[in-house]
């Protein structure tokens, strides 16, 4: 029996996210295939038996073992699995109270975790044993099927020869038939039986003769193994037949020198031809064309649609298409993809136009207007009047709408693939705007676009060039406008943009996944600098690092927060972080978290407070060190709202909450928001951001 583990709320939560974390470290690491709710849970059983393990010593070798091949039979089998659960477990078991005496912990711990990496090693070490054995096996396997396969392999050939449609035969160097099949006499419409008495030479067109005595004598001197060739057959009644030849030698130990004689019918290698080209065109599910034929059909109607009236290209997406797929099935959604196949093309029937699925949900339409071609709006509005239509599928009454981009008579010198890239980035923007919406193409709006998608495809790179650096923006008590703080604040000195502000660069971040690996490198060079100021100022001067939604929600983000400090030797006083109202206010782990940032002497700050009531009830039950207020508040308000708001802050203030204010820009609203009872702000009245020496000058 292993130890009973504590049940408060305190360590049943701790087991939990030490699971969690567990969880999401390993399967970034290695492959478990296994759902991560399932890898969660399973790793959860694991963590409350190791830390059982912790607080019963005669056990700790048995579980610690079972425990390390238990990660084995998950599939994690890698070194880097081993070495992050080594990590992860040790470190969190360090961190649990309740486990036994303080001062006996390590030393369980420690236990532990060589029993999880010797019982690691050493199931590793029996599964390897076991697959070589099996290997072992299936080349025994493979042995004697090869020797079955060789006695049954001119069986094989006699049935193959038998019921191929290409035509087979044997020759000798001079093109005598010595064998052919069944299929080479329907070719040349012979009789099979009558073939060995003939020469291939006899069967081949006069005006292949001299080519075929050039390929056999290349044969016959052993320059190749197989030569291949178009060439005419002729017929019993005099027509040709069209094939493709193969002549490959077959030397024999038992005596004498072949050519093995392949004749493939034109005819169906031609038919196959074709409707390979009509697959690589077309889209296999709706039989409509693919990209690669809109855009060429796109190109050509650009040089020969009227220019009076142009050329109008639709791009589509359809709504909520992955709530169709998840709910109803796969089977639904084709079906689905179908009809709005059809549909659209029923809309455009009277148009020379064409219909074609760019892949999963996106359809395009390319219209050749003409004079009673329905404008923009109307062809819109016929577009999604037609696909929101109910029809049954598999016994559901289903339907949908699109979104839609629209390029309304681009120039007749565009380029195809810039025009579909502009329908696309339209599409984006009209997406952004909800569900069966639509826009116009705006080349204004495109390059803009462009741009940022290029900014954030570069952002990782020019990070690692050194384009990226952190500046400080005073923070500073109203009361005597010193400097109480620093404000974290990013930069991009773009080579051709210039210089890129903070909130651009962490949207583009966002955008990018950038966030987390960026963040926490600004957390460590601002503690780093809170450090370096501590030192050469000889006071203290918190560092305040504004989080993104994210950041504010990563469950790392404690544990990332406590290892910056430590390395740059600051208390966790010196560093303030402001999070999200919404993430702070509506996420409950994530407030956890932030919590016990809070609780350990980190100054977590309320962003974006809004001072609404409900979220004054919320704030007051957090260790918050202050409320920053949102943006659209730092103007003065008009006089009514500026007493409810000041009553307001009142409220916050008695709960024992700061104020702080950001984007101070004139000496009015400083006087103002200080009589309002905000402590500090920061903005341009104040100091621009800049360099460390901002804040040390």
């Amino acid at each position: 029996m292993t130890a009973a583990l504590p049940q408060d709320a305190e360590g049943l939560r701790a087991r939990a996210k030490l699971a969690k974390k567990w969880t999401y470290l390993l399967s970034s690491r290695t492959f478990i295939p296994l759902s991560t709710a399932e890898l969660e849970r399973h790793l959860l059983g694991l963590v409350e038996r190791l830390c059982a393990a912790v607080g019963n010593e005669p056990l700790t070798q048995k579980i610690g073992r079972e425990v390390g091949a238990a990660l084995v039979d998950l599939n994690c089998t890698a070194p880097e699995g081993l070495q992050v659960s080594v990590e992860v477990v040790s470190k969190g078991l360090l961190g649990m109270s309740g486990l036994g005496a303080p001062d006996r912990l390590r030393d369980r711990v420690v236990d532990v975790i060589a029993a999880l990496a010797a019982g690691f090693v050493e199931r590793v070490r029996a599964s390897t044993l076991e697959q070589q054995e099996q290997l072992g096996r299936s080349l025994y396997k493979a042995m004697r099927q090869a020797q079955l396969d060789l006695e049954i392999s001119n069986a094989r050939y006699d049935l193959v020869e038998g019921c191929t449609s290409t035509g087979i035969a044997t020759t000798d160097l001079k093109a005598n038939l010595l064998r052919a099949n069944g299929a080479l006499a329907r070719i040349v419409d012979h009789p099979q039986d009558g073939l060995t008495d003939r020469s291939l030479f006899d069967l081949v067109h006069p005006d292949e003769h001299d080519g075929l005595r050039q390929d056999f004598a290349q044969l016959t001197a052993g320059g190749t193994t197989s030569i291949t060739q178009p060439r005419k057959l002729l017929r019993a009644d005099g027509e040709i037949a069209w094939v493709t030849l193969t002549l490959s030698p077959l030397r024999r130990h038992e005596g004498g020198n072949q050519v093995i004689v392949l004749a493939e019918d034109a005819t169906d290698v031609n038919l196959l031809q074709g409707q390979l080209n009509h697959q690589s065109l077309h889209d296999v599910l709706t039989r409509l064309p693919n990209r690669q034929f809109f855009t060429s059909r796109l190109e050509q109607a650009l040089r020969t649609a009227d220019p009076a009236t142009g050329v109008t290209v639709f791009h589509l997406d359809l709504d909520g298409f992955s709530l169709i797929t998840g709910g109803l099935g796969r089977e639904v959604g084709d079906h689905l993809l179908k009809v709005v196949g059809a549909r659209l093309e029923e809309v455009v029937a009277d148009e020379n136009a064409m219909v074609a699925r760019f892949g999963y949900d996106e359809f395009a339409i390319l219209v050749e207007n003409t004079a009673g071609t329905p404008d923009v709006v109307t062809m819109v509005r016929l577009i999604n009047d037609k696909l929101s239509v109910p029809f049954d599928s598999d016994g559901h009454r289903i339907a949908c709408t699109a979104t839609i981009g629209v390029v309304h008579r681009p120039p007749r010198d565009a380029s195809p693939h810039d025009l579909l890239d502009s329908a696309d980035l339209t599409l984006r923007r009209a997406k952004g705007n909800g569900r069966r919406q639509w826009e116009l193409a705006d080349p204004t709006r495109d390059g803009l676009d462009r741009r940022m998608f290029s900014m954030a495809a570069t952002m990782p790179g020019a990070w690692e060039n050194g384009e990226l650096r952190v500046e400080y923006q005073p923070v500073v008590r109203l009361s005597d406008e010193r400097i109480v703080a620093a404000e974290v604040l990013l930069r991009w000195d773009h080579p051709r943009l210039g210089a890129v502000p903070h909130e651009q660069c962490l949207a583009l971040a966002e955008d990018t996944g950038l966030v987390g690996p960026l963040g926490t490198w600004m957390l460590r060079v601002a503690c780093e600098q809170a450090g370096a100021w501590r030192r050469e100022l000889g006071r203290e001067v918190p560092v305040r690092l504004s989080l993104t939604r994210s950041q504010a929600a990563d469950p790392d983000l404690a544990g990332t927060v406590r290892e910056s400090l430590a390395d740059a030797g600051v208390p966790p006083a010196s560093l303030w972080l402001g999070a999200p109202a919404d993430v702070v206010l509506g996420d409950a782990e994530a407030a956890d978290d932030l919590r016990n940032l809070a609780e350990s002497g980190v100054g977590v700050e309320v962003d974006g407070f809004t001072a609404a009531p409900a979220d004054l009830l919320r704030v007051a039950d957090f260790p918050a060190r202050a409320v920053r207020m949102c943006r659209p508040l730092t103007d003065q308000p008009a006089p009514v709202v500026a007493q409810v708001l000041a009553n307001l802050l009142a409220v916050v203030r008695e709960a024992g909450v700061a104020v702080s204010v950001a984007g101070v820009s004139t000496p009015e609203q400083a006087r103002w928001w200080q009589e309002a009872g905000a402590e500090t702000a920061s903005g341009p009245l104040f100091a621009p951001a800049g360099p460390p020496g901002v804040i040390a000058g």
